[in-house]
């Protein structure tokens, strides 16, 4: 069950522009029913994290591709199919998904996230292309189950989140057809920079901004920001999607010049995003600590990476070339990630008040948000030794917290 204040904030506000809250109606038991999936959602995500992890010191053949494949297609996406589905059922006090579709949907993804990797590692085309199939149908499977819910609900103060969703997973499903183009024949460089382009700032990006006004709101117990207005969100939608597509346009028709203002577009466009963002009070920076801190610095370093990549592009040198990709995975997206299941795990898993405040002391840790920073940064300055240290630093200390909050 959520603590109070969390239902207050996750369930029953209704989102107005002076921040005010009011009881709503909603399917009834849908937060437990909820909850409970998502929670199952996300520890397959940290599965595939994990895999991920362990793909960076396995020998195997294909280097950086295959963990950054486990990591982005399978963890990164099998945890937003989990958060957007559970943030689209509280937030418009919807029923959720029956856990038939919801398993199907994620399992889809998992699986064809995993059969990508078996299929590019051996070598086999079949089963590249199989599994491409299969991950394009979880995402398919994905923009039905938000349009379900979404259409069940009681509220719509999350429909332009929900909107920037179904972009995401638009964009998903182009860059998952571009990438199977590639792993199956002699693609050129500008099917790999719109690949990326799409499934990096596309089906990721679009969900990191979309969902950052409210999700922020929430780690910090604080209210929307007044600036957050649902004009002011659709259009900052708008721009994300219309940097992407001219990002994605230009890339195709040989333009590194258009790609970079293209590109940054959408770094400018993140950084409006934080414009959006609640400012937390002391006492509220106090309590979320490194949860809302890494939230914000992550969002940060993804706005850095893409503007590097700008600056790139438009010296005709490719996208999303090694140090600005590893900046974008590690200070950006893994950063975001991490902050957001140090607030979702302890919430999730219930238990009452007390269990609550244990399990956020427990996923409280400044040592692996330094840890993360130190990491990225060295990613910049291109010091692998101490990107290496720092990032072991950082997953050592997360397993070691997501062992301790299951056996709490």
């Amino acid at each position: 069950m959520l603590h109070d204040r969390e239902r207050r904030t996750l369930v029953t506000s209704r989102w107005r522009p002076d921040g005010a809250a009011r009881p709503v109606r909603g399917a009834a038991g849908r937060v437990r029913e909820a909850q409970g999936l998502a929670a199952g959602g996300l520890r397959l995500a940290i599965a595939l994290v994990a895999a991920a992890a362990a793909a960076t010191i396995v020998p195997h053949r294909t280097g950086n591709w295959l963990p950054l494949h486990l990591f982005l297609a399978g963890g990164v996406v099998v945890a937003i199919s989990a958060v957007s589905v559970f943030l689209t059922a509280t937030w418009s006090a919807a029923s959720p998904p029956t856990s038939r579709a919801v398993v199907a949907q994620r399992s889809s993804v998992a699986a064809g996230a995993v059969g990508l990797a078996v299929g590019r590692e051996a070598d086999v085309r079949v089963v590249t292309i199989v599994a491409a199939v299969v991950f394009v149908a979880g995402l398919v499977g994905l923009g039905a189950l938000l349009v379900a819910t979404v259409r069940r609900g009681v509220e719509r103060r999350f429909d332009p989140a929900v909107g920037a969703y179904l972009a995401a997973v638009l964009a998903g499903i182009v860059g998952s057809g571009a990438g199977a183009v590639m792993a199956t024949s002699a693609a050129g460089t500008g099917w790999r920079a719109a690949h990326l382009t799409l499934n990096l700032l596309g089906l990721v990006g679009l969900v990191v901004t979309a969902t950052l006004p409210y999700f922020a709101a929430t780690v910090g117990r604080a209210r929307m920001s007044r600036r957050a207005t649902p004009v002011a969100l659709n259009a900052s939608t708008g721009w994300q999607v219309a940097a992407v597509a001219t990002t994605v346009g230009a890339f195709a028709a040989q333009q590194p010049s258009v790609a970079a203002l293209g590109l940054g577009a959408y770094a400018a466009g993140v950084v409006a995003v934080l414009v959006l963002l609640p400012r937390p009070t002391r006492r509220q920076l106090s309590w979320a600590g490194p949860r809302l801190v890494g939230v914000w610095l992550g969002t940060a370093w993804i706005s850095v990476a893409v503007a590097g990549t700008a600056l790139d592009v438009a010296r005709h040198e490719p996208a999303f070339g090694s140090r600005w990709l590893g900046v974008l995975v590690v200070g950006g997206l893994a950063q975001v990630l991490w902050g957001s299941l140090a607030y979702l795990l302890p919430m999730l898993r219930g238990g009452g008040h007390e269990r609550l405040a244990r399990g956020f002391a427990t996923t409280r840790s400044w040592p692996a948000l330094v840890a993360a920073n130190l990491a990225a940064l060295a990613v910049a300055l291109a010091t692998p030794v101490v990107a290496l240290v720092a990032g072991a630093a950082w997953v050592a200390d997360t397993g070691g917290r997501v062992v301790r909050l299951r056996r709490e």
